[in-house]
């Protein structure tokens, strides 16, 4: 998949005879995607599942997403106005197509044609080519379930946080 180099932070993913630099410019300690300031977003959107990383899908399927939480993947997840106007004041400026995204991001968000708007995290081409490894019997396991849920291998996927090398796989 990928090989980081601690001290330079750098991650290189080889994909054939090609290879693509992503700088994070982060500190070791520091999140791979950032993730909205407060607790209302991991305490709203994290209660029932992930909080996902912004910078995993582009502004149009966020703006979707919050459009239709009273049918959130068969769930009714509405918010009142005041809310849902602080979670979209504090996501869209880290969705994957903003200017302030990073490199990674920006890979992201060209592997998703301009007019879709994907709902499915796990759907994306990132997501695929990231967990193209995994065999399919790993997705049923009682402890992951499905492929939406990043935070039983990605322990600190609530912190932004999908680093290979923190992956723990439950049996």
């Amino acid at each position: 998949m990928g090989v980081t180099f601690k001290n330079l932070g750098v991650l290189f993913i080889g994909v054939g005879l090609m290879a693509f630099w992503i700088g994070s410019g982060r500190a070791e300690g520091d999140a791979a995607f950032p993730m909205p300031a407060g607790k209302l977003y991991v305490n709203e959107c994290g209660s029932c599942h992930t909080a996902y990383a912004p910078g995993l899908l582009p502004v149009r399927s966020w703006k979707k997403m919050l459009l239709e939480l009273e049918d959130h993947f068969g769930e009714d997840a509405s918010l009142d106005d005041k809310q849902l106007a602080e979670i979209d004041k504090a996501m869209m400026p880290l969705a994957a197509d903003t200017p302030a995204a990073t490199m990674l991001m920006r890979r992201i968000a060209s592997g998703i044609a301009p007019g879709q708007a994907p709902q499915r995290i796990s759907g994306s081409p990132y997501f695929k080519f990231m967990h193209d490894e995994v065999p399919a019997s790993f997705w049923k396991r009682t402890k992951i379930g499905s492929p939406a849920n990043c935070g039983a291998c990605h322990t600190r996927a609530n912190e932004g946080r999908y680093f290979e090398r923190e992956v723990t796989i439950p049996k």
